[in-house]
């Protein structure tokens, strides 16, 4: 065990991190679709040097072509070894199996597919839409759609759908998920009432809690010690039970923002055409860690440069485990402020749109959402949340006035209903998302409804922080199958927001659901006891 596991520190009370490292796969598709599997292979932890291996169907000495896959890695490769060379040096075991004959799992476009396509298990996609199956793609039409703005999202569906069955496949989830873990240390002290001992013993950890001993006779004191000062061997002691392997998972499912199965069964990658790219719009992602940061590169990655991203969070830090699932990040990242490293990430990655990317290191408020006075609802915050005479107030007050579309990649509801005023108010579609282990949601506030006549006041309101990060009142497990889902969905969803607004498609994609790794049609409405339009809710 290293260090660098606790990146995985997150995951771990979901899955056998164990067995995700010793997983022995070959892998193949279209360049983009084997670099998107790599990449969150790494995130995982999978296919780790000494335990596991990863073969790839390509010939080492020929080059490489990207594309979609670029908002992924920095700097990009130019040939195979130099992929080989960039997850080698994380830590990965690559190999290469050119004409291999078993392939574990395939990822790719629909034009890449022949009758003779074949694996364990497939995902395929192209003009915004994606299958997921397992054996042969003879069903699968084979089509030769242009590239669209929605391929790079439709690409990190169908990866994190892969791996999410593969992981389902070898039987490598907990049956009972453990949400966090940590080591405590424990000082114990006589003759001292709780209180008083709290006065006496202090720790660099930060303040402790205290109790009277089982005699009454003294006090103990006991200091959580984070996540990053913490041996990784010694938070995976637990012995779980594993799910039994699921091979029930071989049927084709529709996992694309847009659907690829009709009602009858019929499976296209036509229908209504969706733009090759962008080219005007004004995105505003208020969260840039799991989803934030993959709906952020998905929407760069299916714009031209005109357009305009405004990233605000206020993380002070990034943190060791925010990388097993927050693809904008790596180990140069770490203490820095989120927003500001996932500004220079961007940049780098997109060099094009480097004077369209903003970033505004601050929490969300509800002073800045409003444009009446507050009332006594919006009176709610949590500690993070306050920083009224910050400089940046004004730049988050602008960039709602400017936005085309805003993205709530939030930690909790609170700021999500904040921000859900700020759009009706402005008359903006919100695209609200979220994940929390392996369930997570997408749907689109468009005016119709709202947070509060959907998920009901108490819910709408509530500033608990559900959180990845210590400091969250109520931690969650995270896996970056489920972030990915959920924000590669919410930037489809964007996408395709600005796109109507331009009147270059007629419809978005309908909300989701994921459990599981199962995507599932959400059915948007509200509570029926709530009448009148949306802005009286809030």
């Amino acid at each position: 065990m290293t260090s660098d596991e606790n990146a995985w520190y997150r995951q771990i009370g979901i899955v056998d991190q164990n067995g995700v490292a010793s997983l022995d796969k070959t892998i193949d598709g279209d360049d983009d679709g084997i670099v998107s599997l790599l990449v969150m292979s790494d995130q995982l932890g999978a296919f780790r040097s000494g335990r596991g291996s990863v073969r790839i169907n390509r010939d080492p000495e020929k080059r490489i072509r990207l594309d979609l896959s670029r908002g992924f890695v920095n700097p990009l490769p130019m040939s195979w070894l130099e992929v080989k060379e960039y997850f080698s040096g994380r830590g990965m075991s690559v190999h290469f199996d050119h004409n291999a004959t078993k392939i574990d799992l395939w990822v790719g476009k629909s034009s890449c597919i022949n009758g003779a396509t074949s694996a364990e298990i497939w995902a395929v996609h192209g003009n915004g839409r994606a299958l997921l199956g397992s054996g042969s793609t003879q069903d699968v039409p084979r089509a030769k759609p242009p590239r669209t703005m929605l391929d790079p999202a439709s690409l990190v569906c169908c990866t994190a759908s892969i791996l999410h069955r593969l992981l389902a496949k070898e039987g490598l989830f907990w049956k009972e998920a453990v949400s966090d873990r940590w080591l405590t240390l424990t000082v114990r002290v006589d003759d001292l009432d709780p209180s008083d001992a709290l006065e006496e013993i202090s720790s660099e950890f930060g303040r402790g809690t205290s109790a009277l001993t089982a005699d009454g006779s003294g006090s103990l004191i006991r200091f959580r010690i984070p996540v990053e000062k913490t041996p990784f061997e010694l938070v995976d002691v637990l012995h779980q039970s594993r799910i039994e392997p699921d091979h029930t998972g071989t049927g084709i499912s529709d996992i694309g923002p847009i659907p690829a199965v009709s009602e009858d069964g019929r499976i296209s990658f036509s229908g209504e055409p969706v733009p090759a790219l962008l080219t005007e719009g004004d995105f505003l992602i208020l969260g840039a860690g799991g989803t934030g940061s993959w709906a952020s590169s998905l929407i760069l990655g299916g714009c031209d440069n005109g357009v305009s991203i405004t990233i605000i969070d206020g993380d002070a830090q990034v943190e060791k485990h925010n990388l097993n699932r927050q693809v904008l990040y790596q180990n140069e990242d770490l203490g820095k402020p989120k927003a500001d490293a996932a500004k220079v990430a961007l940049t780098r990655r997109f060099p094009e749109y480097s004077t369209g990317i903003t970033s505004i290191p601050i929490h969300l408020g509800p002073h800045h959402t409003s444009t009446s006075s507050l009332d006594e609802n919006e009176e709610m915050s949590f500690e993070a949340i306050s920083a009224c005479g910050s400089d940046h107030n004004q730049r988050v007050r602008t960039s709602l006035d400017d936005m085309g579309v805003a993205l709530a990649c939030l930690d909790n509801q609170a700021a999500r209903t904040w921000l859900n005023k700020a759009c009706l108010e402005r008359g903006k579609a919100m695209v609200n998302g979220g994940s929390e282990g392996l369930m997570g949601v997408v749907e689109c506030f468009e005016g119709d409804s709202c947070m509060v006549c959907r998920y009901g006041e108490r819910e709408a309101t509530s500033s608990e922080v559900v959180s990845c990060q210590e400091e969250g009142t109520r931690p969650v497990p995270s896996i970056v199958t489920s972030t990915a889902y959920v924000g590669a969905m919410m930037a489809a969803m964007a996408l395709c927001v600005v796109a109507r607004e331009r009147s270059e498609m007629a419809t978005i994609p309908p909300d989701r659901n994921w459990s599981s790794g199962a995507v599932q049609i959400r059915q948007p409405g509200r509570l029926p006891w709530f009448d009148g339009g949306c802005l009286s809710h809030l």
